[in-house]
C-alpha cells in the first residue's frame, strides 16, 4: 500500500506540471525492432530483441566476464553476484550486444563481445512518462519517468517502478524501483551525468530446483501449478550509483566514469532440490539454506580515457590512452543442505519448514588494474584499423580459508576492415583478454566460490553488404577459446578443461519496403572440449547447453495509411543440443512464436501507445535441461499482455 501511495504523489507531481508546460514524447517512441542495427541484440526499455544478450553472446555471457560498458566506460556490475547486471530500468535507455562490426570502431574490446549500455539522460524540456502493463498469468506492472529542466543548464530525471510478477513454477515475487539521474552542462565543453538507483526486491519465494537421474525426462505438468513453499522466500536489495563526465576541446576529448555497485541478501531462503528424478516423477528431496549476507557483494569500479583526434585529409585517427580498475568483495559460502526424503515431484505439496545449522561463510575480494593505448584510423572509402595494448594487474584473495593468485599480462587487440565498394565492407579481428570466471553457483558442493581470471581469445571476421538503402546484410566467422568451468560428477564447481566456440552468425536488418521492418539471424555454434576428462572419456567432446544452430525471424508491418497501427510477429528456433557431459543424451528442439501489434495514438494532446503481446502462441511445452547436473525446467507457457505507454 505504501508504494501505491508514492506512486500516486510522484504522478501527480509530474502531471501537475506537464498540464502547463509543453512536453516531449519519451517513451511511447520505443521499439527495440526499429532501433536494432542488427539481429546481435538490441534492448529499448522493456522490449528486448537479437540472438544475442548480456547475458549469452557467442555461446558466453559478456557480463560474467566483465565485459560491460556504462556510456563507453568501463563499468563492473557485478556487485549482485550470479553474473547478472541488475542495472535499473530507470536509468537504462538502451542496451547493445556488441560484436563482429559493431565492434569494430569500440576500443579496447574483449572477447565474447561487450554489453554497451547508454543512460536514460534527462533532456531540456518538462516531460513526464507513465507505462502500465498487465499479463495473464504473469503479472502486472506500473513505471512512471520525468524529467525536469531545473535550470538553463541543469536537468533532473527521476523514476520509480513497481512490478509483481509469477513464473510458471508459481514463484511470486514483488519489486520497488527508484533511481535519480541528473544532466549538468558546464560551459560549452563539459557535461556531468551523476545517477542513483536502487531496486528493492521483497517477499520473493524460490522455486524448485530440479535435476534428472538419467536420460529419460519425467511427464509434463500444469505450468499453472505452484511448487513454491510459502516459508522458501528471501529480501534483497541492489543500489548502483556514480557519475560520468565527459568533456570536448578542441581535438582532444575526455571521459571518466566512477561507479559504485552494492547488493544485499536481506535473509536467510531456503531451495527445495528434487534430485536424482526418475521418469515416473520420484525423486530425492534435500534443502538446501542461502545464509544471508553479514556483508553485501560490492564493487567499485570505474575508468579514465583520454583522445587525440588528428584529421589528415581523407584520414581521421584516433588516440585513446586509458586507465580502469575496480575493488570487488563477494561473499561465498554460508549454504547448507540437509536430506528429506523421497518424494514425488509433479504433484505440489505443503513441506515443513526445515531448521538448519549456521555454514560457515567465506569472502573473495579482487583487485584489478589496466592501463592501455589504442590508436585507429578511418581513411575515407578506403576502410578502418584499430589496434590496442593494455597492461592489466590482477589479484585475487580469500578469506577465512586464504587463497591467493595473481598475474601482470599483455593484452592486445587489433581490426581491421576494407570498402570494397559502397556497398561492401570486409572485416577481420583478434582480441586477447583477461576475464573474470563465473561463480559456483549456489547449489554446488562449493557454492558461490570463485576462481581466478581467465585468458581468453578470439578470432573473427566477415562482411556487411547493402542490400538496398536501409538493409543490411552482415555474415561472420569466429571462434572463442577460453576455460569451462562448471559442476563436476561430486556436484564441485572447478574447471573441467578448455572450450572452444567456433560459428558462423548471419543478420538481415532494415526497411526493405515502406511501414516493414525486418531483423532476421541465424548462428551455427560448434563447441569442443579438450583436457584430461575428456582424454580418459570421463566426459565428453561436446559441452552441455550449447546450442548448435539457433535463429530468429522478427516482422513488423505499419505503413502510414494504417494510422499509427502496426503488427508485429517473432519466430525463435533453438536447436537439440547435448544435455549431459557424458554426450549420451540430447534435448528438444524447440521453435516459438509470438504475436503483438501497436496502435499509436492521442490522448487528448498527450502521445500514447497501446501494445499487445502474445508469447509462445502455440502454448509449446519441451523441457530445456541445462548444465553438467542437467536441471531441468519448462519452456514458459503461454502469455498475453498488454501495456499502456502515455507522454505527458
Amino acid at each position: 500500500m505504501r508504494l501505491v501511495k508514492h506512486l500516486t504523489a510522484f504522478a501527480a507531481l509530474f502531471l501537475g506540471v506537464a498540464e502547463t508546460t509543453p512536453a516531449l514524447a519519451q517513451r511511447a517512441g520505443e521499439n527495440a525492432l526499429t532501433s536494432a542495427e542488427d539481429a546481435f541484440g538490441t534492448q529499448v526499455g522493456n522490449e528486448t530483441i537479437g540472438l544475442y544478450s548480456a547475458q549469452n553472446a557467442r555461446g558466453f555471457s559478456p557480463v560474467r566476464a566483465g565485459n560491460t560498458r556504462l556510456e563507453g566506460l568501463y563499468f563492473d556490475t557485478r556487485g549482485g553476484g550470479g553474473g547478472q547486471v541488475r542495472m535499473s530500468s530507470r536509468i537504462i535507455g538502451q542496451a547493445t550486444v556488441r560484436v563482429g562490426l559493431s565492434a569494430q570502431s569500440y576500443p579496447f574490446l574483449a572477447p565474447t563481445g561487450v554489453a554497451d549500455y547508454t543512460l536514460r539522460v534527462p533532456g531540456d524540456e518538462y516531460s513526464l512518462s507513465t507505462v502500465f502493463r498487465a499479463a495473464y498469468p504473469e503479472g502486472e506492472s506500473l513505471e512512471i519517468d520525468g524529467q525536469i529542466p531545473v535550470s538553463e543548464n541543469f536537468s533532473l530525471g527521476l523514476g520509480i517502478s513497481g512490478e509483481h510478477t509469477t513464473t510458471d513454477y508459481g514463484e511470486t515475487s514483488y519489486s520497488a524501483d527508484g533511481a535519480v539521474i541528473g544532466r549538468w552542462n558546464i560551459g560549452d565543453f563539459a557535461q556531468l551525468i551523476p545517477f542513483w538507483s536502487r531496486t528493492r526486491n521483497f517477499e520473493n519465494e524460490w522455486g524448485p530446483l530440479v535435476f534428472l537421474a538419467g536420460e529419460e525426462l519425467p511427464a509434463k505438468f500444469d505450468r499453472d501449478l505452484s511448487f513454491t513453499q510459502k516459508w522458501a522466500v528471501y529480501n534483497s536489495d541492489d543500489t548502483n550509483y556514480g557519475g560520468v563526465f565527459k568533456a570536448n576541446w578542441d581535438d582532444w576529448r575526455l571521459g571518466i566514469g566512477v561507479f559504485r555497485s552494492v547488493a544485499w541478501r536481506l535473509q536467510d531462503s531456503s531451495q527445495a532440490h528434487y534430485r536424482n528424478v526418475q521418469p515416473d516423477g520420484s525423486a530425492q528431496l534435500q534443502y538446501t539454506r542461502l545464509g544471508r549476507w553479514p556483508l553485501p557483494h560490492s564493487s567499485k569500479s570505474g575508468e579514465v580515457r583520454l583522445t587525440r583526434i588528428i584529421v589528415e585529409g581523407d584520414r581521421l585517427h584516433t588516440i585513446h590512452v586509458n586507465a580502469r580498475g575496480k575493488a570487488s568483495g563477494t561473499g561465498n559460502g554460508g549454504n547448507t543442505s540437509m536430506q528429506a526424503g523421497p518424494i514425488h515431484y509433479g504433484t505440489p505439496i505443503v513441506l515443513p519448514q526445515p531448521t538448519f545449522p549456521a555454514g560457515v561463510r567465506g569472502r573473495e575480494y579482487v583487485r584489478q588494474a589496466t592501463f592501455g593505448v589504442s590508436y585507429g584510423v578511418l581513411w575515407k572509402e578506403v576502410g578502418e584499423f584499430s589496434a590496442g595494448l593494455q597492461r592489466t594487474l590482477y589479484k585475487r584473495f580469500t578469506v577465512p580459508v586464504p587463497q591467493n593468485s595473481s598475474t601482470q599480462e599483455w593484452l592486445y587487440n587489433a581490426t581491421a576492415a576494407i570498402y570494397v565498394t559502397d556497398r561492401l565492407v570486409l572485416y577481420s579481428g583478434y582480441t586477447r583478454g583477461l576475464e573474470d570466471a563465473p561463480r559456483a553457483p549456489p547449489y554446488a558442493a562449493n557454492g558461490g566460490a570463485g576462481a581466478a581470471a581467465t585468458f581468453t581469445q578470439q578470432m573473427d571476421g566477415g562482411f556487411r553488404y547493402t542490400l538496398m538503402p536501409g538493409v543490411r546484410l552482415v555474415g561472420g566467422l569466429f571462434e572463442v577459446k577460453k576455460p569451462l568451468f562448471d559442476l563436476d560428477q561430486n556436484q564441485f564447481f572447478r574447471e573441467l578443461g578448455n572450450v572452444r566456440h567456433r560459428g558462423v552468425e548471419v543478420s538481415l536488418s532494415g526497411s526493405p519496403a515502406p511501414g516493414l521492418t525486418v531483423v532476421a539471424g541465424l548462428v551455427g555454434l560448434q563447441a569442443r572440449l579438450t583436457g584430461p576428462l575428456v582424454d580418459n572419456g570421463t566426459i565428453g567432446a561436446i559441452p552441455p547447453e550449447t546450442i548448435p544452430l539457433n535463429g530468429i525471424l522478427n516482422v513488423q508491418y505499419g505503413p502510414a495509411s494504417w494510422n499509427g497501427f502496426s503488427i508485429d510477429a517473432r519466430m525463435s528456433y533453438n536447436d537439440s543440443y547435448m544435455a549431459n557431459v557424458e554426450n549420451t543424451f540430447k534435448s528438444a528442439a524447440i521453435t516459438m512464436v509470438d504475436l503483438g501489434a501497436r496502435y499509436r495514438f492521442k490522448i487528448a494532446a498527450q502521445s500514447a501507445l497501446l501494445r499487445f503481446q502474445m508469447t509462445n502462441v502455440f502454448d509449446v511445452w519441451e523441457w530445456k535441461v541445462t548444465g553438467t547436473q542437467k536441471q531441468i525446467e519448462p519452456t514458459p507457457q503461454r502469455k498475453v499482455s498488454l501495456q499502456l505507454t502515455v507522454d505527458y
